[in-house]
Order: C-alpha cells, then structure tokens, then sequence
C-alpha cells in the first residue's frame, strides 16, 4: 500500500509532518522539493519496487499580485493588506492622498518619466512628480519567509486609476525559491544532517 499525498498550506505544515513520521518511513531519503515561489512537494526514494511515494505537498493560500490599473481606492486597500510595509508603499500612499479621481488629473508622459497634474479646488494646482518605477514587497510567497523585494512600472492614467506592473522578469520567484529552501535547512537541520532529508529547488 501507498500512502495517500497530504496538501497544506504552509511551509511550518511540512516541518511539523516530516519530524513526526520520518520514524516510520522505510525508503529514506526524504526529498522536499521547492517546485515554485508558491508550492512545495515531499516525496520519497525508490522503494523495493522502483516506486516513489509523494507524501506531502504545500500550496501557498496568499492572494498574490496582479498586473494592471486599479481605482485610487482599491489601490489604497490593497497597498495596505496585500503589500509588506516598506519605502514603496509609503510613497504611493502619500501619492494617492494628493491625487484622486474627484479633484480631476491631468497627466503628461514621453514615455519615460511622467507628471500629474492634480487639480485641488477651483484655482489651486500642484505639479506632482511620478516615479516611473518603484519597489514593493507584495505578499506572493509563504508566508513563513520574508517576501522578496522587486520593481513595479508604475503609470496613472487620465481617471487617476492606478497601474502597477512588474518589471523584474520574474527573477523575484528565483528569490523566493531560495529563502523557501533556506527555511527547511534551518528548520530541518538536524534531519538533513544525517541524511534523511534532502532539500533541493
């Protein structure tokens, strides 16, 4: 018989079941296996059969993020529930609070840099200068490891929505893979040092 795969959400779940049943796992080593930033899977060696068991697996539960313009609002919320706090958030939410969609926006862009107009009143103006990119840490990874820092394009439009898109080419996610591997060397060290477990990406 196999045992049936047990699915988690967390990197701690994987911890706590591998010290508790290595004892009664015949083909040894253990592999754990960081197959993204957001999964993680265990499965055995060969047995006597040539067959491996995949024991374990951890799917991150965390929203993610996503490309694309949000209303001023949305973005506020989201900057504050679904971003770690940094210099990044700070900036767009001081940003956010001098620019919205009821005092009106104008905005002028060459592509490369741009500037908001934000219309306060009738006969008050301020010139605002917009990063063209900034960096955040949103919450894409376990949450057992600290989220990876990347560059997000950041553009406003006409109607003050705001659009975040990445700008890292995904290197963020090779990050993630080693803070997720580093975490079970920690947690696991004793395990690995005896060759029961083996971590790898």
């Amino acid at each position: 018989p196999h045992p049936g795969r047990i699915c988690v959400t967390g990197l701690d779940s994987i911890v706590k079941l591998v010290r508790s049943e290595l004892d009664v796992l015949d083909n040894l080593p253990l592999f754990i296996r960081v197959d993204d930033a957001r999964t993680v899977s265990v499965f055995s060696t060969f047995d006597t059969e040539m067959e491996r068991d995949s024991l374990y697996k951890a799917e991150c539960d965390v929203p993610g993020f996503r490309d694309g313009f949000r209303e001023p609002e949305k973005a506020i919320i989201e900057l504050r529930s679904k971003f770690a706090p940094g210099e990044g958030v700070d900036y767009l939410l001081n940003l956010l609070s001098r620019i919205n969609k009821e005092n009106g926006v104008t905005t002028r862009d060459n592509g490369v840099s741009q500037e908001v107009e934000a219309r306060q009143g009738i006969s008050l103006k301020t010139m605002v200068q917009v990063k063209p990119r900034v960096k955040l840490r949103p919450y894409r990874t376990f949450l057992e490891v600290e989220q990876p820092e990347s560059e997000f394009i950041l553009r406003l439009d006409e109607e003050g929505n705001v659009g975040l898109f990445e700008a890292d080419g995904g290197m963020w996610t090779m990050e993630a893979k080693g803070r997720i591997s580093a975490y079970f060397e920690e947690k696991l060290a004793q395990e690995i040092g005896i060759g029961a477990v083996v971590v790898m990406m």
